[in-house]
């Protein structure tokens, strides 16, 4: 019985994963046709090639305090003065911002860079990775504002 109970604990998460990951990749999808609508580069923060969370792509330049092979990577932290001017890039986060120490500190540098154009994907709560992946400081609220056609507003958080 409690095998039983166990494989369907991993398949319930197992099918979660991949439609988290389905999302994830939607929403990048998203913030890069607005990138190169506006011809601004993409930001991705959260090295896309490491984790539970990666699976999408590097965008024009990725940003995160772990290495990464993403060609254009800036290794820093999102509460710091990032280089890029205000108002000047589409911004993706995927699952990084529940890990920061000072959350305001990185949303406000995200607004700045990103202006209204910040795209955000959250880290699920009740998930069995939220819950064994090490080091969640919170749980982001839902949807702050209203969302775009055509990305999903509880996965959407614009200034």
């Amino acid at each position: 019985m409690l095998a039983q109970l166990g494989a369907a604990a991993v398949a319930w998460e197992a099918g979660w994963w991949l439609h988290r990951r389905q999302q994830r990749s939607t929403i990048y999808q998203s913030a890069l046709d607005t990138a190169r609508a506006l011809s601004r580069p993409l930001v991705v923060v959260g090295a896309p090639d490491a984790g539970v969370t990666a699976g999408y792509g590097c965008g024009d330049v990725s940003v995160d305090t772990a290495d990464s092979a993403c060609p254009a990577h800036l290794r820093a932290d999102v509460t710091g003065r990032l280089p890029f001017a205000d108002d000047s890039t589409v911004v993706f986060v995927s699952c990084v911002l529940e890990y920061v120490d000072d959350y305001p500190a990185a949303l406000r540098e995200l607004r700045r860079i990103s202006g209204r154009w910040l795209y955000l994907v959250r880290v699920e709560p009740w998930t069995l990775a939220a819950y064994l992946y090490p080091g969640a400081k919170r749980t982001l609220p839902g949807n702050l504002c209203p969302g775009r056609p055509g990305v999903d507003p509880a996965d959407t958080f614009l200034p």
